[in-house]
């Protein structure tokens, strides 16, 4: 059912200054642009232009003049937010571990409001939230705290895991939950995602999905994700 991810690639300083800067613009820009509004060294040229092109993170187009247009594209939006919660980069510097400070915070943000980076950047609107119907959430557990339902998530993981670290559709996963609000399900999912041993993906076999499946789906990233797998401990 799950398939095996091709390694993302690896991207410099200046490739991610421009991802972010593309994110924040949210609107094409030529390196004539970036380089009069930012600054030379996040121009896009050569290898460099190739390779995120390649990874599918930006699109890119010819306009007037022959300029290379750059806008961040459904990948490059889903590396950024994933990003929020990435480590400080080695070489950061100062204003880099400032700038990591803002963007952890920017992540704890949409963690708790349930947004995502294209409402507060992009054009999706407010009410566009990734929220299931009415129909699809079980009724309200009061009093149970993100501990709690992060217990009960690894619980229902334990019984339907063989062996522990294969893939579980998180359909089968909210079976188990009861009446723990979906909302706050998937909550404690994103929180769950950046945690070691965590892994919660897409399924690579949209055939495969079912509407059970899609229902189930906790958005990450901009993007529906299907399956959970915990390491052994």
């Amino acid at each position: 059912m799950k398939g095996q991810f091709m390694p993302e690639p690896k991207l410099t300083l200046p490739e991610w200054a421009l991802l972010f800067i593309l994110m924040a613009e949210n609107a094409e820009l030529s390196n004539k642009e970036i380089r009069e509004r930012y600054a030379d060294s996040v121009t896009l040229t050569g290898k460099p232009r190739l390779k995120l092109i390649d990874a599918k993170l930006i699109e890119c187009r010819k306009g007037e003049g022959n300029a290379y247009f750059f806008a961040l594209a459904e990948v490059g939006w889903r590396r950024c937010r994933e990003e929020l919660s990435g480590a400080v980069p080695s070489n950061a510097g100062s204003a880099g571990q400032a700038l990591h400070a803002v963007l952890g915070g920017l992540g704890r943000h949409l963690d708790r409001t349930d947004r995502s980076l294209a409402q507060i950047f992009g054009d999706e609107p407010e009410s566009a939230a990734n929220a299931r119907p009415e129909s699809a959430r079980p009724a309200s557990a009061e009093g149970m705290t993100a501990d709690q339902i992060e217990l009960e998530i690894r619980r229902a993981y334990r019984k339907l895991a063989d062996p522990a670290g294969s893939w579980i559709g998180l359909a089968d996963i909210r079976d188990r939950l009861g009446a723990v609000p979906a909302r706050e399900v998937d909550g404690v999912l994103r929180l769950m995602a950046r945690m070691p041993g965590v892994r919660i993906e897409e399924e690579t076999n949209q055939k495969a999905l079912t509407q059970r499946d899609r229902a189930a789906a906790v958005v990450i990233g901009q993007r529906d994700q299907h399956v959970l797998a915990i390491e052994a401990p």
